[in-house]
């Protein structure tokens, strides 16, 4: 007999964690985290469900009664992987390869912990984990690597969308794994459901600034007309775009290279952007080309983080601040609310230039069509019932299910 159990995610964006178990056979698929207070001890983190209630997996001298498991990351956002580092087992975790590379860098670069036992997936390369099965999907997402990943118990199937969009750059590659489930009959469809946390089409980073929606297509047709402006020559551009995002960071590169403006990046997004571009052209910032970019205001894009905000203290004006899904990335995180505060302060200007990697309703529905799976469940969103009721003209059953409670199959 096969069990489900849902061990976060369910009325949250992020933190969604599934096991599915078969006997002496247990797979994990992704292993994030949302909310986390650093202060709390690990046992605390448990209790509260800031961590799974997995405790075999975190606190020494637990008994774990698998032999045979696994970890399966769909992609390398916090909210998906975030969770590792607190890990006491030597339990293999398994990522696409790209996300693998990534993920080694960052851990190089110091901006993750060290995690062990990581191991690649290839795509469409089936993996025995004793009984379960395990095949990972190429998808599109708003990160390098990402996957849709697929479950074989031998009698059924169980799929996990990752996070995932089709308006995209490689919407080919989630058509392509959404047919193979139709043709696998898939019993269970977890289906990630973010926009249905919004009314609006898109999620909203800050209600202050409402923002067009942009692709990342658009995106990138925007940063050339700001670039390109004959009226606006002299026009400080600073950029805040997310690390994982590693596509847009060489695609923006390039555009800022072409146009003769070339971005000034930090140490580690341009370690990052050489482990999978080494023969781009990146600058990297130094004293001396930052104390020309306020000589010429114009001449370079900086790029800048959160930890580095005072740099923007004394740019020359007109400054433009171009947030592009960098952290910190909404209203949610307290930061934003400290970024806002201290720009206005220095006179620059606030724009999004934002482009989600999260499908629009409409696509979630045209997903769940296309993969006829027998039950969906509806997660990483905050309002699970909203995405219920939308799919309930669908030919699947819905399940919402609780937390921590086993689903026979």
């Amino acid at each position: 007999m096969t069990t489900l159990r849902f061990l976060n995610g369910l009325d949250t964006i992020g933190g969604n964690i599934v096991e599915i178990a078969q006997g002496d056979s247990r797979i994990i698929m992704d292993f994030g985290i949302t909310d986390l207070d650093p202060q709390l001890t690990v046992p605390e983190m448990l209790a509260k469900h800031q961590l799974p209630h997995l405790p075999e997996l975190f606190l020494p001298n637990t008994p774990d009664h698998f032999h045979h498991e696994a970890i399966f990351i769909s992609h390398l956002h916090i909210d998906h992987m975030g969770a590792l580092k607190y890990l006491q087992s030597d339990i293999p975790i398994y990522l696409s390869p790209e996300a693998y590379k990534l993920y080694n860098v960052m851990i190089a670069e110091k901006m993750e912990g060290p995690v062990a036992n990581l191991h690649i997936l290839p795509y469409e390369t089936p993996l025995s984990v004793g009984n379960l099965t395990v095949t990972g999907f190429a998808s599109d997402h708003d990160t390098v690597g990402a996957m849709a990943l697929l479950v074989h118990d031998g009698q059924h199937y169980f799929a996990h969308s990752g996070d995932v969009r089709l308006n995209g750059p490689h919407a080919q590659r989630v058509l392509n794994w959404s047919r193979v489930l139709q043709e696998k009959r898939v019993k269970v469809f977890m289906l990630e459901g973010t926009t249905f946390s919004f009314d609006a089409p898109v999620p909203v980073e800050d209600t202050d600034h409402p923002a067009i929606p942009l692709t990342e297509e658009t995106l990138a047709q925007r940063f050339t007309q700001l670039l390109t402006n004959p009226v606006t020559p002299s026009t400080q551009y600073v950029l805040n775009v997310y690390p994982r995002n590693v596509e847009r960071m060489l695609t923006l590169n390039q555009i800022a290279l072409t146009n003769h403006h070339p971005i000034l990046w930090e140490p580690q997004f341009a370690a990052i952007m050489h482990a999978f571009a080494p023969a781009a052209t990146i600058h990297t910032i130094t004293e001396d080309n930052l104390n020309e970019l306020k000589q010429v205001p114009g001449r370079f894009v900086l790029q800048n983080t959160f930890n580095h905000l005072d740099r923007l203290a004394d740019l020359p004006h007109p400054t433009i601040y171009l947030h592009s899904n960098g952290e910190p990335l909404g209203d949610y995180d307290p930061r934003f609310a400290v970024l806002k505060e201290k720009i206005a302060d220095w006179d620059i200007e606030l724009q999004f230039m934002s482009a989600t990697g999260h499908a629009r309703k409409e696509d979630l529905i045209k997903l769940a069509d296309l993969v006829h799976a027998q039950i969906i469940v509806p997660w990483h969103t905050f309002h699970p019932q909203a995405m219920a009721d939308a799919l309930a003209p669908t030919y699947s059953d819905v399940l919402l299910p609780e937390r921590d409670l086993y689903y026979e199959m």
